[in-house]
């Protein structure tokens, strides 16, 4: 509640000086209260996010598998049809090259994706950001984690979690920063540069956004 309290005099009054003189330290105290609100409230709104979880997704490149499917030339699978939000993963067509590419259409400050390696524990994934301006962004010598295995996070590309299928094969969840969060996201497109590993990535992804406050946009 505010602290000032109008002192109200009828037309020709005058009015003391300590009543002026208190009048003015009221409505001073009660700005300083107001200022210290709306920073309170600024700080809240700038912590806010929005998260978006999107899931079987498809690509116009690359090679989908199902998750129980043995991929040519390796040894197993993930013995089971989901893992998670993961139905299907997707490959190079033949060693190198694009793995898949995900539309997104929206903005983002960070991007989550999944992914996993044969003979991993590499920089073997480059990961491409095309923004709907036409520039774009791009990530190069990405470090991938083994997936046979669960590997320790270490300091290259550390994941943020992971997944055991029923056979302990591994899905690791990492983030990607975007640089440009203010422009909008048309496609995110995931290479394997390695011929040596096969990087898989899962047909989901996760993007979140700070709140920004109507004066920023």
């Amino acid at each position: 509640m505010p602290k000032f309290k109008p002192i109200l005099k009828r037309p020709g009054e005058l009015i003391r000086s300590e009543d002026w003189n208190k009048i003015q330290e009221d409505v001073r105290e009660d700005l300083e209260r107001l200022e210290k609100e709306i920073e309170r409230l600024r700080a809240y709104i700038e912590m806010m996010t929005e998260s978006v979880t999107l899931t079987n997704l498809e690509s116009p490149v690359g090679k989908p598998y199902r998750l129980d499917e043995e991929v040519p030339g390796e040894v197993g699978s993930y013995a089971t049809s989901v893992v998670g939000y993961i139905t299907r993963q997707w490959l190079a067509k033949e060693g190198a090259g694009e793995i898949c590419r995900f539309g997104v259409l929206s903005h983002f400050d960070v991007l989550y994706y999944w992914a996993a390696a044969n003979n991993g524990n590499r920089r073997a994934l480059e990961i491409v950001v095309e923004y709907v301006d036409g520039t774009v962004h791009v990530e190069k010598d990405v470090y991938v984690h083994e997936w046979s295995k669960l590997q320790p996070k270490g300091s290259e590309n550390p994941y943020v979690e992971y997944l055991l299928s029923p056979n302990e094969r591994v899905w690791y969840k990492y983030q990607l920063r975007n640089p440009h969060p203010d422009k909008e996201v048309r496609y995110v497109t995931f290479l394997n540069r390695d011929p040596e590993c096969n990087v898989r990535v899962g047909n989901v992804l996760q993007h979140v956004s700070r709140v920004r406050p109507l004066s920023e946009l």
